[in-house]
């Protein structure tokens, strides 16, 4: 699989995740992100070489192990390779064993946690680039990376410090939204945090790039953008539109999964699979608590969520 380019700078390696490459002008490469494993490093680095490219650095735009898990490969294989991530991001990319833990209510991760798709292999965070307050607040902000001049777009929501990447007019947009394929097929699209997802779409709508290249769906030029956007919206709308229905009665995050899980008609193949759903499944019922249409408290019966 070849670099497609789409200008001078930037390329990407297409996929189930999108990588992105930027080119330093010196014979070196950035990479947006490195999928899901070795395989997938190996990939993008006989990429870069068939395309005359030295890996020179890697930004990790947030640590879900489909971004990060080439890092390990990469970083033993390509010399002198540093890797930016944003400070928040940057510890569960340094110990991915934390994504398994907090989708493990904390706890010890059980052995269907510990997977290449949850846990990726542990690489170091060399440089921090952005702040919290910066990212949570959608403030833009520049950076120099490998010598070159880059915008870092604050896109939080599917994880607490995910950012983007513009150079040249493309906007290097990560998981903020999903191809239209990819909502099809995720019902519920993942997020940790409702709100600043649909903040982080608001923010992509007033962008003039010429090319937005999403981590999962098809690279796009801005004239199909509104289109792309509203889908996501609209997306995420139904999601919390379902999860509010299902609250006819009282139910813990157990039963109220189980509840939108029927709705939608879905039986999930296992464990992994299933933890993420719920996750997203919480994330609406917190933006619900937030917009003031759900509450939550502690009963008898546990931890019950209701109208």
């Amino acid at each position: 699989m070849s670099l497609q380019k789409i200008t001078d700078r930037t390329f990407y390696l297409p996929g189930a995740n999108n990588l992105g490459v930027i080119a330093t002008g010196d014979g070196g490469a950035i990479a947006i992100d490195t999928g899901i494993d070795k395989d997938t490093g190996r990939q993008l680095r006989k990429a870069l070489d068939a395309a005359g490219l030295t890996l020179r650095a890697i930004i990790n735009t947030h640590h879900h192990a489909d971004h990060i898990g080439g890092n390990a490969y990469l970083l033993r294989n390509t010399p002198g390779v540093q890797i930016s991530a944003p400070p928040l991001e940057a510890g569960l990319i340094e110990h991915p064993i934390l994504e398994p833990i907090y989708l493990n209510l904390g706890a010890r991760p059980i052995s269907a946690l510990r997977n290449r798709w949850l846990m990726a292999q542990g690489a170091p965070v060399h440089q921090l680039i952005g702040d919290i307050d910066h990212i949570q607040n959608g403030v833009s902000m520049h950076v120099e990376i490998a010598g070159v001049s880059l915008d870092l777009l604050p896109l939080p929501g599917h994880s607490p410090a995910q950012i983007g990447i513009v150079c040249d007019g493309v906007c290097f947009a990560t998981d903020s939204y999903f191809g239209t394929a990819v909502l099809v097929k995720h019902s519920i699209p993942y997020a940790h945090d409702i709100a600043a997802q649909l903040a982080s779409i608001e923010r992509l709508a007033t962008r003039d790039e010429a090319w937005f290249l999403p981590g999962h769906g098809q690279l796009s030029p801005r004239s199909e953008m509104n289109e792309l956007l509203e889908a996501n919206r609209a997306a995420v709308q139904r999601s919390s539109d379902l999860v509010l229905q299902t609250l006819t009665e009282p139910g813990d995050v157990a039963a109220i999964t189980a509840r939108v899980l029927r709705a939608l008609g879905h039986a999930l193949p296992g464990i992994p699979q299933y933890v993420i759903f719920a996750g997203a499944v919480m994330a609406h019922l917190s933006y619900l608590e937030q917009q003031g249409a759900a509450r939550v408290e502690l009963t008898t019966e546990g931890v019950l969520w209701r109208r």
